[in-house]
């Protein structure tokens, strides 16, 4: 599924492409790799020329822009966080629930790992959802 120039990434990509967001939307400036494996020790498990080459994969699928500041290679998203998660969750009840919404939203409130305030924030935006309509 393709909407918009934005196309499902593999895990470890998004998982890269998550750091660089997260870092850029913390307001840094210079996102290189070696940062993205500094800020986000979950990617230690990988080596830099790993997170070279998923980077590089990244900007071939127009996710990033890459610029050459010195010695340094620098990333900055061009696709949105907010409009990749709105992409995946249409890709996700398209093809995990078959578009039914009522499903998902039935696993949703069914979960046992749910709090009586996560409950109560649900309702809110059920209550917000209503009288927007």
């Amino acid at each position: 599924m393709e909407e918009n120039g934005i196309i499902k990434l593999p895990a470890s990509e998004l998982e890269i492409m998550q750091a660089i967001w997260l870092l850029h939307e913390e307001g840094e400036k210079f996102i290189t790799a070696s940062l993205v494996m500094k800020r986000c020790p979950a990617l230690n498990r990988l080596k830099l020329t790993t997170v070279l080459t998923l980077i590089t994969r990244l900007q071939t699928k127009g996710f990033i822009v890459t610029e050459k500041l010195g010695r340094s290679n620098c990333y900055t998203p061009i696709i949105d966080s907010a409009d990749y998660r709105k992409f995946a969750y249409a890709d996700f009840v398209e093809h995990v629930y078959r578009d039914n919404r009522l499903d998902l939203a039935s696993a949703l409130i069914g979960d046992e790992n749910l709090t009586k305030e996560d409950l109560e924030a649900i309702k809110a935006l059920v209550e917000k959802a209503e009288a927007a309509k």
